[in-house]
């Protein structure tokens, strides 16, 4: 989830830094083959049953590459966070790495026009590279489609870069489209084929979205043609102020302006207010640019009685800005409709901002942007999202976040929803009788599951009655970064408040999920009802039970668990079990070993230290051991965080073979900075991490104030001081609300010598601005200010979200940290609070 300003939770902290043994043939990659079926999947639709029938009702049908005719290499499946198959629809794609090499897809229904996922490498400087890749039909070349990597590859920590240096590496597809000179009857064959004239290092094919594209539509009577304006069809010129002037002259008129055929130019918002933007459809009407998108205004003068339909925009974000509003559509919307809008390469598809009532959105095409796919953010209320498509996503596919005002009546309906980058298909914070119906979602990453509902990121609390019905997920849940535990496909976080809204979970099916089908977390969570929902395989338990709570279930089965019905140690969470209940009942207190290798340091903590910024650490080494009696699977080795790794594992350890990673901190910019080494044996909780943590010491004194004695004017709820001075930037303190200053004083034990306060933050949030100042105390109490009132910016992008601030060099005994704003949340947050002699 992204936010208009940076929110209270930092949704994420972690980043891949170097992931596959090598890329063009990456460990767990399967052997090439030249026979394969010619298989399709159309949405992956399920049969009868909890969540049959459930996701978006596209116009195209979308082929799985590992399903079809190739001779290059399959890759996956893999679960790994930062490789290729991880981030491929269904944990599987096909990699082309030489001439000749190609995949063929045989239609089954007649198309003439294809969108393919793809991946291509990164250029060294994060700029990315162009290429083509030859498109043969029934053996005969057509055309090259255009493949780049300028929208792809985003690098370093939340919120990411273009910067190779940075590390990690995220969002490694894109998608391209072409039209065919004629419609290809069911039972054509299409290639993707690598030619002599085709640049790229390699190829890495996840999908393809054959589709009948119609003619372009009529311009309706007495429309406005935005030609009339001046726009320019072409794109040579920019059409902004035409596409304006055009909106304008038919606001309140009840006449349509027209985009005809063409790709226009639009390089900043166009403002709407009742009326009508229409295209000849998302294949031919193309809004194009830096800064592309249609907005209303925002509240509470909110735009009302808009209708956009039938054209494409297509921005050219390519890094995440939070601080910057370059999404595909925007604003505030009342009594209005969006349909069949094709929205790539925004930052958002789709950010709403309320409050305001009764916004249709229906048959959109979401593809390749680095937040969210639709966010309904603070009070939007009687409002749908319809028979989307959103694949690609840098943050929630789908999200309803209670900001300030509840969003209440709400309803997502038949979307499907795949391969989210970070965090969850569907989210749900706060709001009151919102609804999750018949949605297909697929695919998780990191840092979310399939749906989640939470009170988080400040959200109003969750009340009524929310329902979550007849949905399928499929592959979705992740393990956390953070904790080293499974996030459920559906989960439930008590995060800001305990979470008492009365949920209703019927007829969903849950398959494949990557650990525990459903977690419960935070401080409480009731008034959960489970009824007719099954559970077709789960990586671990059925149920994950973190928080205390209640909730019941009928009708409500699981198969194929790896561990068990239940991971609950003294939760206090208890079922009332109605009838119908089947193979959940055992409980555990314990998750289970990830499979058969032994990793040296599994479970622990490896810790680097370097003393200049952009020199790397001495290596350290994990040994990987299969102790037998079978070969052993390796999907792959990867890393978060700027780390860098090197190994000797083969895609398969044989029975008592060792290999061996050697990891190094590679830091590009100051402060703490954690991450996890993961090794992967392509299953779904086959995943083994060791903790990493690294410095950059910049002081020949360490921190003075690590685990002395703090205290604080006031903390909220389960962010208590001491989390400032536990040397963990994975944990916090929070102020009580800014009503009057806040305070966080430290004991240094005696009066001590110091020159610096370094102050940080997770360096994985978005940036903040608070306004701090430095006191120092004596033995009788008595505080003088020795750094004045200041805005100090923590900025992940250029200090690693650390401030430091001098003070006289002298002796003290206690160090506070005052403050009375803070642009990110109601309270000052610091994750440590650090005091250096130098």
């Amino acid at each position: 989830m992204t936010m208009r300003w940076t929110g209270r939770r930092a949704p994420v902290a972690v980043l891949m830094a170097v992931a596959l043994t090598g890329l063009a043939q990456p460990a767990g990659a399967l052997s090439p083959r030249t026979s394969a079926p010619h298989g399709a999947s159309a949405q992956e639709q399920s049969g009868a049953g909890p969540g049959g029938g459930t996701g978006a009702r596209t116009p195209f049908v979308e082929y799985q590459a590992e399903d079809a005719r190739t001779n290059g290499t399959v890759l996956g499946p893999d679960w790994a966070y930062g490789t290729l198959a991880a981030e491929a629809v269904g944990r599987r794609a096909v990699q082309l790495d030489k001439p000749g090499q190609y995949v063929e897809f045989t239609l089954k229904k007649a198309a003439n026009a294809v969108n393919v996922r793809y991946s291509v490498p990164d250029s060294a400087d994060g700029k990315g590279i162009d290429a083509t890749l030859g498109a043969y039909v029934d053996g005969h070349f057509t055309k090259s489609l255009a493949v780049t990597s300028r929208y792809s590859w985003y690098y370093g920590q939340y919120p990411w870069t273009n910067n190779p240096a940075d590390g990690g590496r995220r969002q490694l597809y894109d998608d391209a489209r072409l039209m065919f000179d004629r419609t290809l009857p069911a039972g054509s064959t299409v290639r993707l084929q690598v030619g002599k004239g085709d640049t790229a290092p390699w190829y890495v094919i996840d999908t393809a979205d054959f589709e009948r594209v119609d003619a372009p539509a009529s311009a309706p009577r007495d429309a406005l043609p935005v030609t009339s304006f001046g726009a320019d069809p072409s794109g040579r010129a920019d059409s902004s102020d035409a596409f304006q002037r055009a909106i304008d002259a038919a606001r309140g008129t009840g006449r349509t302006v027209w985009i005809p055929p063409g790709t226009f130019t639009v390089t900043r918002h166009l403002l709407v207010d009742r009326v009508t933007l229409r295209g000849s459809g998302p294949w031919h009407s193309v809004l194009h640019g830096a800064d592309v998108g249609v907005y209303g205004n925002y509240a509470p003068d909110a735009s009302s009685d808009v209708h956009l339909a039938d054209f494409a925009i297509f921005g050219e974000v390519a890094e995440r800005n939070d601080s910057d509003q370059v999404n595909g559509i925007g604003g505030a919307l009342a009594r209005s409709t969006v349909d069949n809008i094709w929205i790539q390469h925004t930052k958002v598809g789709a950010w709403l901002d309320g409050p305001f009532d009764g916004l249709s959105l229906s048959r959109l095409r979401i593809l390749d942007v680095t937040a969210d796919g639709v966010n309904f953010h603070d009070g939007i209320t009687h409002s749908s999202v319809t028979d989307t498509y959103v694949r690609g996503t840098g943050d929630d596919g789908l999200a309803m976040w209670s900001d300030r005002h509840p969003n209440s009546g709400d309803v997502f309906a038949r979307n499907t929803v795949k391969s989210p980058a970070l965090a969850n298909n569907i989210a749900l914070y706060g709001g009151s009788d919102n609804t999750v119906t018949g949605n297909l979602v697929t695919d998780t990453l990191v840092q979310g599951g399939g749906i989640h509902v939470g009170n988080r990121f400040g959200s109003v609390p969750l009340a009524g009655t929310t329902t979550i019905a007849r949905n399928t997920l499929q592959r979705t849940g992740t393990l956390d970064l953070f904790s080293h535990i499974g996030e459920g496909a559906l989960w439930f976080w008590a995060a800001d408040a305990p979470l008492t809204g009365d949920v209703t979970v019927r007829d969903n099916l849950i398959q494949d999920s990557a650990y525990e089908a459903v977690q419960f977390l935070g401080s409480s969570v009731d008034g959960v009802h489970f009824d007719h929902n099954t559970v077709d395989r789960a990586g671990t338990f059925a149920f994950q039970l973190n928080a205390p709570g209640s909730a019941s279930a009928r009708l409500l089965t699981a198969t194929g668990l790896g561990a068990g019905g239940r991971y609950d140690c003294g939760s206090g969470f208890e079922f009332t079990e109605g009838p119908g209940n089947r193979g959940w009942s055992d409980a555990h207190c314990a998750y289970p070993a990830p499979g058969p290798l032994q990793v040296s340091g599994l479970g622990g903590t490896l810790s680097f230290e370097t003393d200049e910024v952009g020199r790397s650490s001495d290596p350290q080494t994990v040994v990987i051991t299969n102790p037998g009696p079978r070969p052993a699977r390796i999907a792959s080795v990867g890393i978060t965080g700027v780390y860098t790794l090197a190994n000797t594992c083969a895609a398969v350890l044989a029975p008592g073979a060792s290999c061996t990673v050697d990891i190094r901190f590679a830091p590009t910019a100051r402060g703490d900075r954690n991450g996890s080494l993961t090794v992967s044996d392509g299953t779904s909780a086959g995943r083994y991490q060791v903790h990493v943590t690294g410095r950059v010491v910049t002081s020949t004194v360490g921190n003075l104030a690590a685990g002395r004695p703090v205290t604080a004017s006031g903390s909220h709820d389960g962010f208590p001081a001491a989390n400032a001075v536990d040397s963990d930037t994975n944990t916090y303190w929070e102020s009580s609300a800014l009503a009057s200053p806040q305070s966080l004083t430290v004991d240094l034990g005696a009066p001590v010598t110091a020159a610096r306060v370094s102050l940080k933050i997770n360096g994985g949030w978005g940036g903040r601005t608070q306004h701090l100042e430095i006191l120092a105390g004596d033995e009788d109490g008595t505080f003088t200010t020795v750094a004045l009132p200041a805005d100090y910016l923590f900025d992940p992008a250029t200090n690693n979200n650390t401030v430091d601030i001098a003070i006289p060099s002298a002796s003290y005994r206690y160090l506070r940290v005052q403050g009375t704003t803070n642009s990110g949340a109601p309270g000052l947050q610091l994750a440590e609070f650090e005091v250096y002699a130098h």
